[in-house]
């Protein structure tokens, strides 16, 4: 997210973004990758070991979707315009992974196992 007025924030795609981390980092971009879906696995985990009121509560028939900013939050409102902006398919994806729980499209990862 961007907080401050009249800013230029360089916008890149996530190939891109990866191209650039492997060439600076060393290729190491699976491996944090794999370690930052840990992490979010860990959040939602520790998010709903009590029940209501003291944690999230689960019931089979709700679906949320949420936004990871790795540096700044997470947060229940994602930046839908800017993600349709840069991926076309972002609403079906959104969608097909709330609604229709696809195992085998290559954009979705599942962080639960």
């Amino acid at each position: 997210m961007d907080y401050r007025v009249n800013t230029y924030i360089r916008q890149i795609d996530c190939e891109t973004f990866i191209t650039i981390f492997n060439e600076q980092h060393g290729k190491i971009w699976s491996s944090s990758e794999q370690r930052i879906f840990e992490i979010c696995r860990e959040i939602f985990h520790s998010a709903t070991v009590e029940k209501p009121p003291f944690d999230i509560g689960s019931c089979l028939s709700s679906r949320a979707s949420y936004a990871t900013d790795l540096i700044l939050e997470i947060n229940f409102t994602p930046n839908c315009q800017h993600a349709c902006t840069s991926y076309s398919t972002f609403y079906y994806q959104v969608f097909n992974v709330l609604f229709r729980n696809p195992t085998d499209d290559e954009d979705t990862v599942d962080i639960l196992s």
